[in-house]
């Protein structure tokens, strides 16, 4: 199994902001790892349709406990996803695995811990 696609960051959602003050959602990295992008399957995209969702990606990881549906992924590229699903299973080497479909966001997040936002 290759998982050559690139890096991908699992984040969670969290108010950064002080006390007292208006609440700043940001994105906090969790878990950072390699990721293959897999084939959207005909079955997985019509039932995604059928619960008023989309499937704008599918990738696989090495076995990842952190994630969890309602997350947030991160590519190298910038672009943000919500997680959709998690799915814990084996490869065809009999290595564990997880497979994330993923929903592509219009409005983005700020991401805790880089310079330009941390302002």
């Amino acid at each position: 199994m290759l998982l050559d696609s690139g890096v991908l960051t699992l984040c969670r959602l969290k108010n950064t902001a002080p006390g007292g003050a208006m609440p700043r959602m940001r994105l906090v990295p969790v878990e950072r790892c390699f990721y293959g992008e897999r084939t959207v399957g005909y079955n997985r995209q019509y039932a995604a349709l059928g619960v008023n969702e989309r499937v704008d990606l599918l990738a696989r990881v090495w076995q990842s406990r952190a994630a969890r549906a309602g997350m947030f992924a991160l590519l190298e590229d910038g672009a943000q996803y919500r997680v959709a699903l998690a799915q814990q299973l084996w490869d065809d080497n009999g290595l564990r695995v997880t497979d994330l479909t993923l929903e592509r966001i219009d409005a983005l997040y700020d991401v805790a811990g880089t310079a330009e936002n941390d302002r």
